[in-house]
Formats: C-alpha cells, sequence, structure tokens
C-alpha cells in the first residue's frame, strides 16, 4: 500500500490513508470499517478512488484529487526537521524524534541561543531598539551578528548533513534548499520584552529571486561586515543582529519543535 494525506481547500490536513486499488483506509483510527468516512473499498469494476468521488464531497468539481502521496511511511522521518503529528496536523511546527537522540547537541544550540539573546538584550540596555535606532551599528552589534549569523549556518550544514548531503563547501545556494522542507519562510518571531516592535521574518523572502544570499539581507550585510569592516562597518546593524538571533531561534523550532526553545 502507498501512503497518502488528505489536504483540505484551504490547506488543513485531514489525516494519513494508506491506499491501493482495492481498499482506503485511515491510519490512526480503531476499527476504520465502523467509523464514517475512514475505509472504502473500490467498486465491482471500478477503483477506490471511485467510490471516495462517489460519497464524500473531498475532491473537486474538476475531479483534482486531495491526497498527496507520502515519500516516507507513518513512522518514517527526516532528522532534524520538525513535523506535526497526525493526531495534531495543527501544532505546527510539532516535533521530531531526533530532539531525544540529539538532546547533548540540542542542549549546546540552546546555550549558544541564551547566550546570542542575553548579548543582545545587553546591547539593548544602551540602545533603545525602535524603528529610530535598528539602524545604530557599533562593535559589540557587530560582534553579535558575526556569533548569531556563524550559529545559523552551523544549524542549516547540520540539517543538510543529517539529511545525507555530501559537499565539501555548502553555500546559500545549498542552504537554500531548506527553506520548501522546513517551511522557514513562514515562520515570524514576536519580541514580548518590545512589544512596539513588528515580528520579525527573517526568512520571509528566501528562495524566491533565484539569489539566495541577496533574499536574506541582514546574512549578507555579515558577510560584507566580517571581510570588510573598514569599508562595511554601518552594515553591522542593530536590525540585522535582531534578524540573525531570531533566524536562530526559527532554526531550534524548525529542526526540534518548541520543546527545543
Amino acid at each position: 500500500m502507498a501512503h497518502y494525506i488528505r489536504i483540505g481547500p484551504d490547506g488543513t490536513q485531514y489525516g494519513i490513508w494508506n491506499i491501493k486499488d482495492e481498499v482506503a483506509v485511515r491510519v490512526g483510527v480503531a476499527d476504520p470499517e465502523r467509523a464514517p468516512a475512514c475505509f472504502f473499498r473500490a467498486p465491482p469494476g471500478g477503483t477506490v478512488w471511485d467510490a471516495m468521488k462517489k460519497d464524500t464531497p473531498w475532491f473537486e468539481p474538476g475531479g483534482e484529487t486531495p491526497f498527496i502521496k507520502l515519500d516516507l511511511a507513518p513512522g518514517q522521518y527526516y532528522p532534524r526537521i520538525a513535523r506535526p503529528i497526525d493526531q495534531h496536523p495543527q501544532e505546527s511546527p510539532g516535533w521530531s524524534p531526533t530532539i531525544h537522540t540529539d538532546a547533548p547537541a540540542v542542549a549546546i544550540y540552546r546555550g549558544q541561543l541564551n547566550a546570542l539573546t542575553a548579548q543582545l538584550d545587553r546591547i539593548c540596555r544602551t540602545i533603545h531598539p525602535s524603528a529610530d535606532t535598528l539602524s545604530a551599528y557599533g562593535h559589540d552589534i557587530r560582534n553579535l551578528l558575526i556569533l548569531a549569523c556563524t550559529e545559523v549556518e552551523a544549524h542549516w550544514r547540520g540539517v543538510l548533513l543529517a539529511n545525507g548531503v555530501v559537499g565539501d563547501r555548502f553555500t546559500t545556494n545549498h542552504y537554500v534548499k531548506l527553506v520548501a522542507a522546513m517551511r522557514l519562510n513562514e515562520y515570524a518571531v514576536s519580541l514580548p520584552s518590545f512589544p512596539w516592535l513588528d515580528p520579525i521574518r527573517p526568512f520571509e523572502h528566501w528562495g524566491t529571486s533565484g539569489r539566495p544570499t541577496e533574499e536574506i539581507p541582514w546574512f549578507a550585510d555579515y558577510h560584507a561586515v566580517k571581510h570588510d569592516r573598514e569599508s562595511e562597518f554601518r552594515r553591522a546593524t542593530l536590525a540585522n543582529a535582531f534578524c540573525a538571533v531570531s533566524a536562530c531561534a526559527i532554526m531550534m523550532a524548525a529542526q526540534y519543535g518548541h520543546d527545543a526553545l
């Protein structure tokens, strides 16, 4: 049997299914043959898809199927990529079993994130973050930006390596492939300590133009100010530091779920 997930018109997920030509069964339902809309059998001379089209309103008027075939069977997963579980499909980003197998690494990542947020908080005691001051730059901010971006890149590289991607030198051309798999462009970070600031979306436009470094300008600025402080010092801004630290938090959640934070 192949495994499928049913997607509603609004993108809501409605369970995992085992489907072959003759039978479709909803996974995770006790006694599915007696449960409503959880078991279908092909009619004589037809397929199970015909049965579902006849007995449910799930299919589009043109016959488009709401079922997407899965690459992995239930219980299988991609390492370091969080996913909601079947019974709680709206609890995004869910979790990943590797939060347990990678417990030492998760603890170190969490400790580094705590150090970065503490450094950002210390800077914000001197520079009050607001629309007027987010363009401020300086040595402490540059140092924080470099550390945070280095940490983000460590997350990216770790996910690729965990999933069998091999290479001598990764660039944003490799890392941008994580956007779709981890839905990074959908994340936003709110700042309870600074509620007047808008939520930060560091990956919002990543993967949209074919220029992956330019699509995350805070990362492009990090590269510039790291390699040429004398000419590019002004790019080490407080806004970029907020984006880089937020990106670290997003990578933690996108890999292991909210529990990692």
